[in-house]
């Protein structure tokens, strides 16, 4: 009788002992699990942001694009006025050199 009463006694202390760790166990995995999913979230969160930014950042270059291909557009035509007025100038004194060699001949 006794000695079958110790022994349960033991058995079931055993069990406690055995329920115990397994329950530290399971939290110990869990707390983990869960610090690894705060992780990947943190992760997830930090190249949302960088996506964001790298967005807002593409905008911004394009925006920028166009405008130096609005400037070198306008350059470009206004660099080919500039060449019609040079070539127009150098008729000009094209003709005023042959005006001033016609009087130069004639005043002689």
């Amino acid at each position: 009788g006794s000695r079958c009463l110790r022994l349960i006694t033991v058995s079931l202390g055993l069990i406690c002992v055995l329920l115990l760790v397994f329950i530290i166990l399971q939290n110990i995995t869990i707390t983990a699990e869960r610090d690894l999913i705060k992780s990947y979230k943190n992760r997830v969160e930090e190249f949302s942001q960088t996506i964001n930014s790298l967005e807002d950042n593409y905008t911004d270059l394009m925006t920028e694009k166009h405008q130096l291909q609005n400037n070198f557009s306008s350059l470009s035509q206004k660099k080919l006025e500039l060449e019609t007025r040079v070539n127009n100038l150098t008729d000009e004194k094209g003709q005023l050199q042959n005006n001033f060699t016609t009087l130069s001949v004639k005043n002689q």
